[in-house]
């Protein structure tokens, strides 16, 4: 996974976060290792300003 993709999932698990959407969040994460994945969560935290916040 490139980093531009990690920030591209993030941004769309962001969106998702707020949205509190479980089905989009599955499907963003589906599919993705751990480290991936965990990836894709720290570029959510990092567009929601450093914190993960939920619906």
């Amino acid at each position: 996974m490139t980093a531009a993709e990690a920030r591209t999932r993030g941004a769309r698990l962001a969106a998702a976060l707020d949205d509190a959407d479980p089905v989009e969040i599955r499907s963003i994460l589906r599919g993705l290792t751990p480290r991936q994945a965990l990836r894709v969560v720290r570029a959510a935290a990092a567009a929601q300003g450093g914190r993960l916040r939920i619906g």
